[in-house]
């Protein structure tokens, strides 16, 4: 019995150790799913701020490839030899027709598919900001210093809705106003 007895031991520890090691595998599994879990959400919220800063960037440049005629027209106001009046004219059309291009090249703009949660408050904020230059293309003043208060407003109501759309991204608001000046 006593030669029984040994070998009959040595395998009920072995079975205990090695159901023992199956729960915590088990148990390792389990933690290394949870924490795909947190790493795909992780991956998923970096894409989007990936994605906005992008955005911003791609926004930025499709505004400012055209509005150049615009801050040239309200410098030559403003400067100490002002142009003709038949050259300001040129450059008050040309400032004209830029801020019309630059809110067509807006509402062109596409939202990326990774910020589709926010789709709907970006193209609402889009359509501020090409509101905002076709305002200030109907309302191009001849005088230095003019007020565009309807334009500055459309233009202010874009950057709070996009503001909104990165504080909610877990970004901070960008000032868009510092780079949409040439």
């Amino acid at each position: 019995m006593k030669k029984l007895l040994l070998p009959f031991m040595l395998f009920a520890l072995v079975f205990a150790a090695a159901c023992s090691n199956n729960g915590e595998t088990n148990t390792s599994n389990e933690n290394a799913t949870n924490s795909g879990d947190s790493e795909e959400t992780t991956t998923s919220e970096t894409d989007v701020k990936s994605a906005l800063l992008d955005f911003q960037m791609n926004l930025i440049s499709t505004v400012n490839k055209n509005d150049s005629p615009i801050y040239a027209f309200e410098s030559a106001k403003v400067a100490e030899e002002k142009p003709s009046d038949e050259e300001l004219a040129k450059m008050k059309s040309e400032a004209e027709d830029a801020a019309m291009q630059v809110a067509e090249d807006v509402r062109g703009v596409e939202v990326p598919a990774e910020l589709e949660t926010y789709q709907s408050d970006i193209e609402t904020a889009l359509e501020d900001l090409a509101k905002s230059y076709e305002t200030r293309a109907a309302n191009l003043s001849d005088e230095a210093e003019a007020a565009y208060e309807e334009s500055d407003a459309q233009f202010a109501s874009f950057e709070e809705k996009m503001g909104t759309v990165y504080k909610d991204a877990g970004l901070t608001a960008p000032s868009f106003a510092a780079d949409l000046v040439d």
